[in-house]
């Protein structure tokens, strides 16, 4: 190896070597071997020594500093590492939400057409069964049938009427018979012309315990928030609020349209 070279070498090792308490010895053989050369000579030779090692030092002033530069470096790296990977996991997390916006709209629109598929396809309803004159069926609950009032009346007027043929005031004990009946009248009536109709509950007997016409006990619950009101002892009938499809208690002596149900009987 060149003499220089290696000079250059131990310029760069030996401030490490003297950073961590190591002794440097160097015995030097240049040019082979130093017999009979003068002390003149080795003195030269001596000087060539120092003069390398300052050249080395120089190409090298301070390894700690490089070694410092290096670690920034390597910080600087991991730092862009780092926000490039928060910024694809911002992007993924919008890109998820967008995905979950678009399938919730698309169950909501494949509720609408299952829906309006039960409605206007009469031979997905059981044909042994039929239904008095004026009133339609939901095919989800074939057994049942609907008849939206082409009047208003309070909530006992109305009760009355359904009674007298035989039914009672709708009960929509389940989130699609309430889906149903929110469509159904959003088409008879207008959204405009009806915000509310009827429904057969009512706390009358007991303040705070609602119960539906045939006598069964509250199960599934539609209550717009802050209804039922506890504190106040007037409104004591329910009605479903066509924006909404939400129910919310009502002083039982206001007029709304309303909408009888009978059991469909077997067909002749």
């Amino acid at each position: 190896m060149d003499v220089r070279a290696v000079l250059v070498m131990l310029a760069v090792l030996m401030p490490l070597l003297q950073a961590s308490g190591q002794t440097v010895n160097i015995n030097l053989n240049i040019g082979g071997s130093t017999g009979g050369r003068g002390t003149a000579d080795k003195s030269q030779d001596a000087d060539k020594v120092a003069e390398l090692l300052k050249q080395g030092a120089e190409l090298f002033p301070d390894t700690s500093q490089l070694e410092t530069q290096l670690l920034d470096m390597t910080d600087t790296g991991q730092n862009m590492l780092i926000t490039l990977l928060l910024e694809q996991n911002k992007v993924m997390q919008e890109r998820d939400k967008e995905m979950q916006q678009q399938m919730q709209k698309m169950q909501e629109q494949i509720k609408d057409l299952t829906l309006d598929h039960c409605i206007t396809k009469k031979t997905c309803c059981n044909k042994t069964l039929t239904c008095p004159s004026g009133y339609e069926r939901f095919c989800e609950k074939h057994d049942m049938c609907y008849k939206f009032s082409t009047d208003s009346k309070n909530y006992t007027n109305a009760r009355s009427d359904c009674q007298v043929a035989g039914g009672h005031l709708v009960m929509p004990k389940d989130q699609a018979t309430n889906d149903f009946l929110n469509k159904r009248v959003k088409a008879n009536y207008g959204i405009h012309f009806s915000p509310s109709v009827w429904i057969g509950l009512t706390d009358e007997v007991t303040r705070g315990t609602w119960v539906w016409e045939d006598g069964t006990k509250l199960g599934w619950e539609n209550w717009v928030q802050g209804s039922p009101d506890p504190n106040n002892h007037v409104i004591n009938c329910a009605v479903l609020r066509v924006n909404n499809s939400e129910w919310i208690d009502f002083d039982c002596s206001s007029t709304f349209y309303y909408v009888c149900e009978v059991k469909a009987t077997a067909a002749p």
